[in-house]
């Protein structure tokens, strides 16, 4: 049977710094709802408060109470107190973009030489648990925020935060995994972690249910859990708390770090995807969706703008306003709860995407007649039109490009009905990656701003060099890398991603890899701020290797391409609306519209109108001969 192993952190007290009120609260509501939901047997908590939270007994009890997990059981952090910033040493400069570490302040750091317990420290502790095969979660309700950040507590709110720490601590004041050259750091994360806050920003407490302080995530937190119950996924509980959290105080936005764990439910289970990448949710007495017009949304005022819940039966929702990062709704003929979160697909565009000539049956042609992505092209139109349907046997059809070449192997079913549907949903996913390829915004004051460095990779080097020149692009603009022989068998090319803001301003970054069977994802660089003047690396500084689709040979001549598409904006957006599975897993996730080449500021009372920029580099692979 598995188990829970949940240490459970809340300091009011602090020795050093000035106290907190709300903490404690928090913690016993955390220990509370754990013991309400696992019986004695599978339950293991060690709750340690105020003077109890040492740095020492926090780092025993990551070791040695956590550590006790094992394959099937869950691992659980929640910690609800002071966090502050330090500056990042030169040799981690590839893991922390903004140039400051996060850390938790322990009841006695900064009482004399005693350091915050830094997140680079947390990593390693969580990783050395996460290894022996637990599901590993981490719910972190403290400030990350500096004494300088531009955001204020709201009015009668407290901030749980201390200023950054003046000087790095010595190397023997950490734990020895890092206290050696800062060295040992473990090679991916493998957790998931719930945080009050952006880097950036305040986490609040205030008086909550009779008066009682509470920190506002945790509160939020335990809400939606109570709400949702236990088979919620951490994304869906991020979603609802961030929403409970907006509607109190403002300059506050909960954060979800893990992608593949994100989908699974709280504390450990099977994974569920959710249907769309695009979340309806209700904000300071709106509805709006987490995609802009830096995602390629357009301007509704071209025509009709329609969105979708992805549920049985589909509910609608018109697009009022599109702004820089999201999109104003309003429900059309119901009422959605404002408590919950919904996922939502395009159902209609102001104008179509791409035109597709139809050779085949009535039943295709009707398809393609109702796609919001695709249209038919107009009699008289002369544009040659983008795709080519073509049937080429009864449950057998045909995509081709411009060129009469085809785009995608034939699409193949069991019937001419069946074949007509997976032959439009295969168009629209093209259309989808045609539309992030080519998303621009010309006008932007922020273009070649942040530059993406293709750096080459030495053998044995397994992290980013600050300083080595990047790979310089060929006359046709595309960086050309080449496979290896190596002890008589292939090996594909191997280098490192820069991300290098030279601008005077921190920008936030989003990396995508868009690859040949119409695939993008963002786990190269999700999102995060890089720095004023600072460089970011992809995957934590990590070899990026370019390799072959799975299936396909390594014969000589063998070419293909991936492009990588950067967005950056002064504001924080969401990279999850562009992202779409390859192909032959088309399913109707990604749900982006046509790319607007022109930038919609949206109403002026709801929209930042903050800047947004991106650019693509291509990058061929080949394998020489």
């Amino acid at each position: 049977m598995s188990s829970v192993y949940a240490l459970v952190v809340g300091i009011d007290a602090y020795r050093a710094t000035r106290p907190l009120r709300g903490c404690r609260n928090d913690a016993t509501a955390a220990v509370a709802y754990l013991r309400s939901r696992f019986d004695g047997e599978r339950l293991h908590i060690l709750d340690l408060y105020d003077e109890q939270a040492t740095r020492q007994a926090i780092v025993a009890a990551l070791r040695d109470h956590l550590g006790q997990a094992r394959t099937g059981d869950t691992a659980l952090f929640w910690f609800a107190g002071h966090g502050s910033l330090a500056p990042v040493p030169r040799a981690l400069w590839h893991l922390e973009p903004s140039g400051w570490m996060q850390s938790l302040v322990c009841v006695d750091s900064r009482d004399g030489d005693v350091p915050d317990l830094y997140d680079k420290e947390l990593s390693v502790l969580l990783d050395r648990v996460a290894v022996r095969g637990c599901h590993v979660a981490v719910v972190l309700d403290s400030c990350y925020s500096a004494g300088g950040a531009r955001e204020v507590p709201e009015p009668g709110a407290r901030a749980r935060l201390i200023p950054p720490a003046a000087r790095l601590p010595a190397a023997t004041a950490l734990i020895p995994e890092l206290g050696a050259g800062w060295t040992g750091l473990p090679d991916r994360s493998r957790h998931v972690l719930l945080a009050a806050c952006r880097s950036d920003q305040l986490a609040q407490e205030l008086p909550i249910d009779a008066g009682e302080p509470r920190g506002i995530f945790s509160w939020a937190l335990l809400r939606a859990l109570a709400q949702f119950g236990p088979h919620a996924t951490y994304r869906e509980l991020l979603a609802a708390a961030r929403c409970a959290v907006e509607d109190k105080v403002s300059f506050q936005a909960p954060q979800l770090v893990g992608d593949e764990p994100a989908d699974q439910p709280f504390l450990g289970g099977a994974v569920r995807r959710p249907a769309s990448g695009i979340t309806m949710r209700h904000v300071a007495g709106h509805w709006e969706i987490d995609a802009g017009t830096c995602h390629g949304m357009p301007a509704p005022s071209a025509g009709p703008f329609r969105v979708a819940v992805a549920d049985d039966p589909p509910r609608a929702a018109r697009v009022t306003a599109v702004l820089v990062d999201r999109a104003i709704v309003e429900p059309d003929g119901w009422t959605p709860d404002p408590e919950r979160q919904y996922q939502v697909v395009v159902t209609q565009l102001p104008q179509a995407a791409l035109t597709v000539a139809v050779d085949g049956p009535p039943e295709l042609a009707e398809l393609v007649a109702t796609s919001p992505f695709l249209r038919l092209p107009a009699p008289d139109e002369p544009l040659v039109p983008d795709l080519r349907f073509r049937s080429a046997a009864p449950g057998r059809a045909e995509i081709l490009g411009t060129d009469g070449l085809a785009l995608v192997p034939p699409i193949v079913a069991e019937n001419a009905e069946q074949c007509a549907w997976r032959t439009v949903r295969a168009g629209e996913h093209i259309a989808r990656w045609r539309q992030v390829h080519s998303l621009t915004n010309p006008g932007s004051r922020l273009a070649g701003g942040v530059r993406l460095e293709v750096v080459e990779a030495r053998a044995g080097e397994r992290t980013v060099p600050l300083e080595r020149p990047a790979i310089a692009p060929g006359d046709d603009g595309l960086i050309r890398l080449e496979y290896r022989r190596r002890h008589g068998a292939w090996v594909a090319p191997t280098v490192f991603l820069r991300l290098h803001n030279t601008t005077g301003k921190p920008l936030y970054c989003v990396l995508l890899d868009m690859t040949g069977r119409y695939r993008i994802h963002g786990g190269l660089f999700p999102g995060a701020f890089v720095g004023a003047n600072r460089r970011g690396a992809a995957l934590a500084g990590r070899p990026v290797q370019f390799r072959l689709p799975s299936g396909v040979p390594p014969l000589p001549g063998t070419t293909i391409r991936d492009w990588l598409k950067l967005v950056v904006a002064e504001e924080e957006f969401s990279g999850r609306p562009f992202e779409q599975g390859p192909l032959d897993e088309a399913t109707g996730r990604g749900a982006l519209s046509r790319v607007s080449m022109t930038r919609d500021a949206g109403a002026a009372d709801l929209d930042d109108a903050y800047d947004w920029s991106a650019s693509t580099v291509g990058v061929v692979t080949v394998v020489p001969g």
